[in-house]
């Protein structure tokens, strides 16, 4: 059975039984408090990531997304919580709006230059973004062999061939 939660994570986690999820995928906050917004603040602690690894079954995976800037937060907090780090997926695409400062513009209006002709001109304080970054992680084996974990639990591997 396939099933798609959207809720609260935290809250709905509690709800969940021990062992009886085989995989997540999520796109949580990326901790760049995107637009002002509260809930995008930091990425998830270490208390909810420890919640998503009790509800996987051992050798469950998750997939997490994260953004260029704090991927390696994410990674450290899903690591610290107990998941295995198996490796990062790139999601490289081309539309997004830069989030930097043009230098250029900034300059001519402290200097009050109205012809736009600023040695400054197409500097700025970021990369327009075109990558978005996945850790793959997996809760660790129960058994001893990643083919008796699958035997038992039906959660360790990855269908590649399915892909």
């Amino acid at each position: 059975m396939h099933k798609v939660i959207h809720n609260d994570c935290l809250s709905e986690l509690k709800t969940m039984g021990t062992n009886s999820v085989d995989s997540v995928v999520t796109d949580p906050p990326y901790g760049w408090s995107f637009m002002g917004k509260k809930w995008d603040y930091d990425v998830p602690s270490v208390e909810t990531w420890k919640e998503v690894l009790r509800v996987l079954k051992p050798g469950g995976h998750a997939l997490v997304a994260c953004g260029t800037r704090t991927q390696h937060r994410m990674a450290v907090n899903l690591e610290d919580a107990g998941f295995e780090i198996r490796d990062v997926v790139a999601w490289i695409y081309g539309s997004g709006f830069p989030k930097s400062l043009n230098i250029g513009k900034a300059v001519d209006k402290i200097e009050g230059n109205e012809s736009g002709n600023s040695p400054w001109e197409g500097w700025g304080t970021a990369l327009k973004p075109s990558m978005e970054l996945w850790t793959l992680c997996r809760k660790p084996l129960e058994e001893k062999t990643v083919a008796e974990n699958v035997l038992k639990h039906g959660t360790g591997g990855i269908n590649i061939d399915g892909c």
